[in-house]
């Protein structure tokens, strides 16, 4: 073997003893340090999250207003009363009826901020050919808007607070006819083996809204 290959022999092997002597490298050395990158700012033009809204919805069946059986009793016969007999003289120009409740005894003029529908189960009820009656939430209000026919607005009718006393009640109620007239109303009912009946009624106020 010639000498020149016979030194790159040897050269090699002690390469090779030399790395196999060598202490191995810790971990932690060979491993890269991550880089963190740190959180981005807020955007200031974003707006803050808001909670959604509970406010209830002003026409939904039951928000603030008393709920029973023998207060529907009531107030059905209310409304048969305002429908049949015309209370507010304003039947044969009204273009729908429409039925609410509240809890506004309504012996003055103003704004009633609890008012709801009526159920659909006592707007079928009350109903009759001559006054084809529906939920309040169904109509369309325009309000007092000058130049404008008296004939077609919505009326509103409102049965309000309640008071029994054994066979003996006391009902609030008003009418709406599209803020072109407004008025309210006391009705003394009486329990009979029918059911409630309306005896005696009286007009609180009428007027412009």
């Amino acid at each position: 073997m010639p000498e020149r290959l016979i030194s790159r022999v040897l050269l090699a092997s002690l390469l090779v003893a030399s790395a196999a002597l060598r202490p191995a490298t810790p971990l932690a050395a060979q491993s890269v340090g991550k880089v963190l990158t740190p959180p981005k700012k807020a955007d200031s033009a974003r707006p803050p999250a808001t909670a959604p809204s509970t406010a209830p919805n002003p026409t939904s069946p039951g928000a603030g207003v008393p709920q029973g059986a023998v207060l529907d009793s009531v107030r059905e016969a209310v409304f048969r009363n305002l429908l049949e007999r015309d209370r507010a003289g304003l039947a044969t120009l009204a273009s729908a009826f429409c039925l609410a409740l509240a809890n506004s005894d309504f012996k003055s003029a103003g704004s009633v901020a609890d008012r709801v529908d009526a159920s659909e189960s006592m707007v079928r009820r009350v109903a009759t050919s001559r006054a084809p009656a529906r939920r309040a939430s169904g109509c369309t209000f325009s309000g007092n808007t000058p130049n404008r026919g008296v004939p077609g607005r919505a009326l509103l009718y409102t049965v309000g607070a309640i008071t029994i006393d054994d066979a003996r009640a006391e009902a609030a109620a008003a009418y709406n006819y599209d803020g072109y007239s407004a008025g309210g109303y006391t009705f003394t009912l009486e329990r009979a083996d029918s059911g409630w009946v309306v005896r005696q009624w009286r007009m609180e106020w009428t007027g412009r809204p």
